[in-house]
Protein backbone atom coordinates (compact mmCIF):
# COMPACT_ATOMS: atom_id res chain seq x y z
CA UNK A 1 0.00 0.00 0.00
CA UNK A 2 1.73 3.42 -1.33
CA UNK A 3 -0.64 5.83 -0.22
CA UNK A 4 0.56 9.56 -1.54
CA UNK A 5 -1.13 12.69 0.31
CA UNK A 6 -1.59 16.23 -1.66
CA UNK A 7 -2.11 19.27 0.66
CA UNK A 8 -4.33 21.48 -2.45
CA UNK A 9 -5.70 24.02 0.01
CA UNK A 10 -3.75 26.70 -1.89
CA UNK A 11 -4.87 25.49 -4.93
CA UNK A 12 -8.25 25.37 -4.27
CA UNK A 13 -8.15 29.05 -2.43
CA UNK A 14 -6.45 30.43 -5.85
CA UNK A 15 -2.90 31.30 -3.82
CA UNK A 16 -1.39 28.67 -5.74
CA UNK A 17 -1.27 28.21 -9.68
CA UNK A 18 -1.35 24.30 -9.79
CA UNK A 19 -2.24 22.71 -13.00
CA UNK A 20 -4.23 19.96 -11.70
CA UNK A 21 -6.52 21.82 -9.18
CA UNK A 22 -7.83 24.83 -9.91
CA UNK A 23 -9.39 27.67 -8.05
CA UNK A 24 -12.68 26.63 -6.56
CA UNK A 25 -15.93 28.83 -6.09
CA UNK A 26 -16.79 26.33 -3.15
CA UNK A 27 -14.22 27.12 -1.39
CA UNK A 28 -15.42 29.40 1.25
CA UNK A 29 -12.38 29.59 3.66
CA UNK A 30 -11.91 25.74 4.06
CA UNK A 31 -8.78 25.52 6.73
CA UNK A 32 -8.07 22.71 4.85
CA UNK A 33 -8.59 19.80 1.86
CA UNK A 34 -6.42 17.18 0.83
CA UNK A 35 -6.09 14.80 -1.74
CA UNK A 36 -5.46 11.13 -0.71
CA UNK A 37 -4.42 8.61 -3.73
CA UNK A 38 -2.83 4.90 -3.84
CA UNK A 39 -2.51 3.81 -7.42
CA UNK A 40 -2.08 0.02 -6.21
CA UNK A 41 -5.32 -0.66 -4.52
CA UNK A 42 -6.93 2.18 -6.78
CA UNK A 43 -8.19 4.70 -3.81
CA UNK A 44 -9.01 8.02 -4.64
CA UNK A 45 -10.08 10.53 -2.14
CA UNK A 46 -10.45 14.22 -0.96
CA UNK A 47 -10.95 15.27 2.39
CA UNK A 48 -12.38 18.86 3.53
CA UNK A 49 -11.88 20.31 6.80
CA UNK A 50 -14.16 23.71 6.47
CA UNK A 51 -13.65 25.22 10.09
CA UNK A 52 -12.60 23.79 13.13
CA UNK A 53 -13.57 27.48 15.29
CA UNK A 54 -15.88 24.56 17.61
CA UNK A 55 -13.72 22.18 18.05
CA UNK A 56 -12.45 18.92 15.52
CA UNK A 57 -14.30 18.94 12.58
CA UNK A 58 -16.91 15.93 11.98
CA UNK A 59 -18.28 14.48 8.39
CA UNK A 60 -18.94 11.66 7.16
CA UNK A 61 -16.93 9.80 4.44
CA UNK A 62 -19.17 9.62 1.25
CA UNK A 63 -18.38 6.85 -1.01
CA UNK A 64 -19.79 7.43 -4.84
CA UNK A 65 -18.74 6.07 -8.05
CA UNK A 66 -20.77 8.32 -9.69
CA UNK A 67 -18.25 11.13 -10.13
CA UNK A 68 -17.97 11.99 -13.81
CA UNK A 69 -14.65 14.10 -13.23
CA UNK A 70 -12.56 15.48 -9.87
CA UNK A 71 -14.33 18.76 -10.38
CA UNK A 72 -17.71 16.89 -9.28
CA UNK A 73 -16.13 15.25 -6.51
CA UNK A 74 -14.74 18.37 -5.31
CA UNK A 75 -17.53 20.21 -5.41
CA UNK A 76 -19.64 17.71 -3.18
CA UNK A 77 -17.01 17.58 -0.28
CA UNK A 78 -16.44 21.46 -0.34
CA UNK A 79 -20.03 21.88 0.05
CA UNK A 80 -20.83 19.10 2.33
CA UNK A 81 -18.00 19.92 4.56
CA UNK A 82 -19.35 23.46 4.87
CA UNK A 83 -22.98 22.11 5.52
CA UNK A 84 -21.84 20.10 8.41
CA UNK A 85 -20.44 23.24 10.08
CA UNK A 86 -23.28 24.84 9.96
CA UNK A 87 -25.11 21.63 10.89
CA UNK A 88 -22.80 21.15 13.97
CA UNK A 89 -23.05 24.60 14.95
CA UNK A 90 -27.32 24.89 15.17
CA UNK A 91 -26.75 21.35 17.00
CA UNK A 92 -24.76 23.35 19.54
CA UNK A 93 -21.83 20.57 19.20
CA UNK A 94 -18.17 21.90 20.53
CA UNK A 95 -17.33 20.28 17.03
CA UNK A 96 -16.57 21.53 13.63
CA UNK A 97 -17.25 20.96 9.93
CA UNK A 98 -15.65 18.88 7.47
CA UNK A 99 -16.01 15.95 5.29
CA UNK A 100 -14.50 13.01 3.12
CA UNK A 101 -15.57 11.66 -0.32
CA UNK A 102 -14.15 8.51 -1.99
CA UNK A 103 -14.10 8.33 -5.62
CA UNK A 104 -15.28 4.91 -6.17
CA UNK A 105 -14.45 2.68 -9.10
CA UNK A 106 -17.36 2.57 -12.00
CA UNK A 107 -19.99 -0.04 -10.83
CA UNK A 108 -19.14 -0.40 -7.35
CA UNK A 109 -21.56 1.06 -4.54
CA UNK A 110 -19.43 0.08 -1.39
CA UNK A 111 -15.18 0.66 -0.66
CA UNK A 112 -13.30 -2.84 -0.24
CA UNK A 113 -11.41 -2.98 3.40
CA UNK A 114 -7.97 -1.53 1.36
CA UNK A 115 -9.86 1.11 0.79
CA UNK A 116 -11.41 1.92 4.24
CA UNK A 117 -8.02 1.13 5.45
CA UNK A 118 -6.36 3.97 3.14
CA UNK A 119 -9.37 6.25 3.92
CA UNK A 120 -8.23 5.61 7.68
CA UNK A 121 -4.66 6.65 7.04
CA UNK A 122 -5.76 9.89 4.94
CA UNK A 123 -8.17 10.71 8.20
CA UNK A 124 -4.84 9.99 10.43
CA UNK A 125 -2.59 12.54 8.53
CA UNK A 126 -4.57 15.32 9.52
CA UNK A 127 -4.10 14.27 13.52
CA UNK A 128 -7.60 15.48 15.20
CA UNK A 129 -8.25 18.10 12.92
CA UNK A 130 -10.61 15.96 11.16
CA UNK A 131 -13.07 12.94 12.50
CA UNK A 132 -14.67 10.57 10.12
CA UNK A 133 -17.81 8.59 10.30
CA UNK A 134 -20.48 6.46 7.76
CA UNK A 135 -22.39 8.22 5.05
CA UNK A 136 -23.91 7.41 1.96
CA UNK A 137 -22.16 4.36 0.78
CA UNK A 138 -20.65 3.10 3.89
CA UNK A 139 -21.17 1.73 7.21
CA UNK A 140 -20.54 1.06 10.87
CA UNK A 141 -18.51 -1.71 9.35
CA UNK A 142 -16.48 0.32 6.93
CA UNK A 143 -15.71 2.82 9.45
CA UNK A 144 -14.31 0.41 12.17
CA UNK A 145 -12.33 -0.91 9.36
CA UNK A 146 -11.23 2.56 8.98
CA UNK A 147 -10.14 2.61 12.86
CA UNK A 148 -7.61 0.19 12.18
CA UNK A 149 -5.38 3.15 10.74
CA UNK A 150 -6.63 6.03 13.20
CA UNK A 151 -8.86 6.92 16.36
CA UNK A 152 -10.59 9.62 14.62
CA UNK A 153 -13.74 8.10 13.91
CA UNK A 154 -17.12 8.41 15.28
CA UNK A 155 -20.70 6.68 15.03
CA UNK A 156 -19.23 3.21 16.20
CA UNK A 157 -20.10 0.91 18.94
CA UNK A 158 -18.52 2.67 22.13
CA UNK A 159 -18.57 -0.86 23.29
CA UNK A 160 -16.14 -1.80 20.74
CA UNK A 161 -13.55 1.32 21.40
CA UNK A 162 -13.53 1.77 25.01
CA UNK A 163 -13.41 -1.67 27.04
CA UNK A 164 -11.03 -0.18 29.61
CA UNK A 165 -12.57 3.43 29.72
CA UNK A 166 -16.34 2.35 29.89
CA UNK A 167 -17.96 3.59 33.17
CA UNK A 168 -18.33 0.71 35.96
CA UNK A 169 -22.30 0.21 36.77
CA UNK A 170 -23.30 1.84 32.91
CA UNK A 171 -26.47 -0.44 32.36
CA UNK A 172 -25.97 -2.24 28.85
CA UNK A 173 -29.39 -1.68 28.07
CA UNK A 174 -28.33 2.48 28.42
CA UNK A 175 -25.33 1.93 25.72
CA UNK A 176 -26.46 4.11 22.84
CA UNK A 177 -26.95 2.44 19.25
CA UNK A 178 -24.27 2.57 17.19
CA UNK A 179 -27.04 3.28 13.81
CA UNK A 180 -27.12 6.73 14.13
CA UNK A 181 -30.97 6.14 11.73
CA UNK A 182 -33.19 5.68 14.91
CA UNK A 183 -31.50 9.63 16.09
CA UNK A 184 -31.77 10.99 12.67
CA UNK A 185 -35.24 9.69 12.03
CA UNK A 186 -36.51 10.78 15.83
CA UNK A 187 -35.21 14.28 15.62
CA UNK A 188 -36.89 14.46 11.72
CA UNK A 189 -40.10 13.02 13.70
CA UNK A 190 -40.04 16.31 16.34
CA UNK A 191 -39.20 19.00 13.49
CA UNK A 192 -42.56 17.79 11.95
CA UNK A 193 -43.87 18.28 14.52
CA UNK A 194 -42.39 21.73 15.36
CA UNK A 195 -43.23 23.02 11.79
CA UNK A 196 -46.91 21.78 12.29
CA UNK A 197 -47.58 23.36 15.46
CA UNK A 198 -45.85 26.70 14.07
CA UNK A 199 -47.84 26.59 10.74
CA UNK A 200 -51.31 24.90 11.64
CA UNK A 201 -51.88 25.26 15.16
CA UNK A 202 -51.60 21.64 16.42
CA UNK A 203 -50.15 19.77 19.02
CA UNK A 204 -50.85 16.46 17.45
CA UNK A 205 -50.74 15.00 14.01
CA UNK A 206 -53.33 12.86 14.35
CA UNK A 207 -55.62 13.47 10.91
CA UNK A 208 -53.23 15.22 9.05
CA UNK A 209 -52.35 14.33 5.42
CA UNK A 210 -48.51 13.74 5.60
CA UNK A 211 -46.88 12.01 2.22
CA UNK A 212 -43.58 10.58 2.64
CA UNK A 213 -41.16 10.61 -0.72
CA UNK A 214 -38.61 7.33 -0.06
CA UNK A 215 -38.40 4.09 2.44
CA UNK A 216 -35.15 4.14 3.67
CA UNK A 217 -33.64 3.08 6.66
CA UNK A 218 -34.51 6.28 8.24
CA UNK A 219 -37.76 6.61 6.93
CA UNK A 220 -38.41 3.35 7.70
CA UNK A 221 -38.22 4.90 11.54
CA UNK A 222 -39.96 7.81 10.77
CA UNK A 223 -43.14 6.61 9.70
CA UNK A 224 -43.53 4.26 12.44
CA UNK A 225 -43.43 7.47 14.64
CA UNK A 226 -46.02 9.07 11.77
CA UNK A 227 -48.29 6.51 12.22
CA UNK A 228 -48.44 5.70 15.92
CA UNK A 229 -49.66 9.29 15.97
CA UNK A 230 -52.60 8.61 13.89
CA UNK A 231 -51.10 10.49 10.78
CA UNK A 232 -52.59 9.70 7.49
CA UNK A 233 -49.83 8.45 5.32
CA UNK A 234 -49.35 7.85 1.96
CA UNK A 235 -45.64 7.13 0.88
CA UNK A 236 -43.66 6.79 -2.03
CA UNK A 237 -40.75 4.71 -2.88
CA UNK A 238 -39.33 4.09 -6.82
CA UNK A 239 -39.10 -0.02 -6.02
CA UNK A 240 -41.92 -2.56 -5.66
CA UNK A 241 -40.43 -4.06 -3.50
CA UNK A 242 -40.15 -1.38 -0.83
CA UNK A 243 -43.75 -0.57 -1.69
CA UNK A 244 -44.39 -4.01 -0.42
CA UNK A 245 -42.88 -3.27 2.97
CA UNK A 246 -44.39 0.05 3.32
CA UNK A 247 -47.42 -2.03 3.09
CA UNK A 248 -47.29 -4.58 5.59
CA UNK A 249 -44.82 -2.02 8.16
CA UNK A 250 -47.87 0.63 7.94
CA UNK A 251 -50.89 -0.82 7.03
CA UNK A 252 -51.06 2.42 4.27
CA UNK A 253 -51.25 3.47 0.95
CA UNK A 254 -47.81 3.79 -0.87
CA UNK A 255 -47.40 4.66 -4.27
CA UNK A 256 -44.85 3.06 -6.91
CA UNK A 257 -43.98 5.97 -8.89
CA UNK A 258 -41.25 8.61 -9.60
CA UNK A 259 -40.97 11.69 -7.11
CA UNK A 260 -42.94 13.89 -8.35
CA UNK A 261 -46.22 12.48 -8.80
CA UNK A 262 -46.26 12.02 -4.87
CA UNK A 263 -45.84 15.82 -4.34
CA UNK A 264 -49.05 16.70 -6.66
CA UNK A 265 -50.88 14.26 -3.94
CA UNK A 266 -53.23 16.65 -1.40
CA UNK A 267 -51.69 16.49 2.08
CA UNK A 268 -50.92 19.39 4.74
CA UNK A 269 -46.90 18.34 4.93
CA UNK A 270 -44.76 16.62 2.42
CA UNK A 271 -41.77 15.07 3.94
CA UNK A 272 -38.50 14.51 1.30
CA UNK A 273 -36.37 11.55 2.52
CA UNK A 274 -35.16 10.89 -0.40
CA UNK A 275 -32.30 12.22 -2.81
CA UNK A 276 -31.65 15.96 -2.73
CA UNK A 277 -32.69 19.03 -4.90
CA UNK A 278 -36.29 17.82 -4.44
CA UNK A 279 -37.56 21.33 -4.01
CA UNK A 280 -36.82 23.14 -7.24
CA UNK A 281 -38.96 25.61 -9.79
CA UNK A 282 -40.22 22.27 -11.43
CA UNK A 283 -41.49 20.71 -8.19
CA UNK A 284 -43.21 23.90 -6.10
CA UNK A 285 -46.19 24.48 -8.00
CA UNK A 286 -46.96 20.81 -7.31
CA UNK A 287 -46.87 21.59 -3.31
CA UNK A 288 -48.87 25.00 -3.99
CA UNK A 289 -51.56 22.86 -5.73
CA UNK A 290 -51.15 20.34 -3.39
CA UNK A 291 -52.17 21.90 -0.55
CA UNK A 292 -49.31 21.48 0.92
CA UNK A 293 -48.28 23.78 4.15
CA UNK A 294 -45.01 22.43 5.57
CA UNK A 295 -42.06 20.46 3.94
CA UNK A 296 -39.40 18.65 6.59
CA UNK A 297 -37.79 16.05 6.35
CA UNK A 298 -34.55 13.92 6.75
CA UNK A 299 -33.21 14.31 2.81
CA UNK A 300 -29.88 16.36 2.77
CA UNK A 301 -29.88 19.69 0.09
CA UNK A 302 -33.51 19.79 -0.29
CA UNK A 303 -33.37 22.88 -1.84
CA UNK A 304 -32.10 22.59 -5.61
CA UNK A 305 -30.85 26.25 -4.92
CA UNK A 306 -31.17 28.77 -2.09
CA UNK A 307 -33.71 31.01 -4.02
CA UNK A 308 -36.33 28.13 -3.07
CA UNK A 309 -36.49 29.05 0.28
CA UNK A 310 -37.81 32.66 -1.00
CA UNK A 311 -39.97 30.57 -3.80
CA UNK A 312 -41.93 28.96 -0.07
CA UNK A 313 -41.75 31.45 1.63
CA UNK A 314 -44.10 33.68 -0.69
CA UNK A 315 -46.02 30.43 -1.55
CA UNK A 316 -46.80 29.99 2.36
CA UNK A 317 -45.27 27.17 2.98
CA UNK A 318 -43.34 26.70 5.85
CA UNK A 319 -39.88 24.95 5.42
CA UNK A 320 -37.60 22.90 8.13
CA UNK A 321 -34.39 23.54 7.10
CA UNK A 322 -32.74 20.15 5.92
CA UNK A 323 -29.62 20.28 8.56
CA UNK A 324 -31.57 21.12 11.45
CA UNK A 325 -34.34 18.53 11.04
CA UNK A 326 -32.15 15.77 10.63
CA UNK A 327 -29.17 16.30 13.19
CA UNK A 328 -30.24 13.61 15.32
CA UNK A 329 -27.31 11.33 13.83
CA UNK A 330 -24.79 13.90 14.01
CA UNK A 331 -25.80 14.48 17.60
CA UNK A 332 -25.57 11.54 18.99
CA UNK A 333 -22.41 10.61 16.97
CA UNK A 334 -21.02 14.08 18.16
CA UNK A 335 -21.74 13.20 22.08
CA UNK A 336 -20.14 9.66 21.99
CA UNK A 337 -17.03 11.12 20.29
CA UNK A 338 -16.74 13.99 22.40
CA UNK A 339 -17.15 11.79 25.52
CA UNK A 340 -14.20 9.93 24.20
CA UNK A 341 -12.03 12.44 24.09
CA UNK A 342 -12.43 14.06 27.24
CA UNK A 343 -14.53 11.93 29.66
CA UNK A 344 -13.55 13.40 32.76
CA UNK A 345 -15.67 16.89 31.30
CA UNK A 346 -18.73 15.20 29.84
CA UNK A 347 -21.58 13.16 31.03
CA UNK A 348 -21.57 9.43 29.72
CA UNK A 349 -24.29 9.26 26.69
CA UNK A 350 -26.44 7.24 27.28
CA UNK A 351 -29.55 6.04 25.17
CA UNK A 352 -31.63 8.50 26.83
CA UNK A 353 -29.17 11.37 27.31
CA UNK A 354 -29.05 11.04 23.33
CA UNK A 355 -32.71 11.04 22.86
CA UNK A 356 -33.09 14.06 24.88
CA UNK A 357 -30.50 16.39 23.58
CA UNK A 358 -32.46 15.29 19.91
CA UNK A 359 -35.20 15.92 21.10
CA UNK A 360 -34.40 19.58 21.50
CA UNK A 361 -34.34 20.25 18.03
CA UNK A 362 -38.32 20.94 17.84
CA UNK A 363 -37.58 23.39 20.39
CA UNK A 364 -34.32 24.79 18.19
CA UNK A 365 -36.48 24.76 14.66
CA UNK A 366 -39.40 26.88 16.66
CA UNK A 367 -37.06 29.63 17.55
CA UNK A 368 -35.74 29.62 13.88
CA UNK A 369 -39.32 30.12 12.94
CA UNK A 370 -40.07 32.60 15.29
CA UNK A 371 -36.71 34.86 14.37
CA UNK A 372 -38.15 34.28 10.58
CA UNK A 373 -41.20 35.81 10.78
CA UNK A 374 -40.00 38.99 13.45
CA UNK A 375 -37.50 39.18 10.43
CA UNK A 376 -39.26 38.94 7.35
CA UNK A 377 -36.67 36.42 5.96
CA UNK A 378 -37.34 32.66 4.90
CA UNK A 379 -36.35 30.06 7.55
CA UNK A 380 -32.79 28.92 5.45
CA UNK A 381 -31.33 32.16 5.94
CA UNK A 382 -32.12 32.28 9.73
CA UNK A 383 -30.76 28.65 10.14
CA UNK A 384 -27.40 29.89 8.44
CA UNK A 385 -27.13 32.87 10.22
CA UNK A 386 -27.61 30.94 13.27
CA UNK A 387 -24.56 28.62 12.47
CA UNK A 388 -22.77 31.63 11.70
CA UNK A 389 -23.09 32.76 15.02
CA UNK A 390 -22.20 29.60 16.52
CA UNK A 391 -18.69 29.48 15.11
CA UNK A 392 -17.74 32.80 13.86
CA UNK A 393 -16.85 32.90 17.47
CA UNK A 394 -16.15 30.10 19.03
CA UNK A 395 -18.30 28.69 21.92
CA UNK A 396 -17.03 27.83 24.87
CA UNK A 397 -19.65 25.97 26.92
CA UNK A 398 -20.86 24.00 23.52
CA UNK A 399 -21.00 20.38 24.70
Amino acid sequence: MTLEIEDITDSLANRRSDLRFRAHADYDGHEKIIYAEDRDIGFRAFIAVHNTKRGPALGGCRYWSRYNNDEEAISDVLRLSRGMTYKNSVADLALGGGKSVIIGKPGTRQPSAEVMQALGMAVNSLGSLYVTAEDVGTSVQHILIARGRTPYVAGVPLTALCEESMPQGIDPQAVPNPDPSPYTAYGTYMAIKAAARHRLGVESLKGLKVTVKGYGHVAQVLCRYLADEGAKLLVNDITPQACRQIVTDLGSEALLAEGREIMSVKSDIYVPCALGGDINDGTIPHLVLAGVKVVAGCANNQLKAPHHADELRRSNILYAPDYVANAGGVIAAGMQYLWMIRPQMTEFPTHQAIMGRVGKIGATLEHIFARADAEGRNTAQVADQQGREGFVMPVAKAA
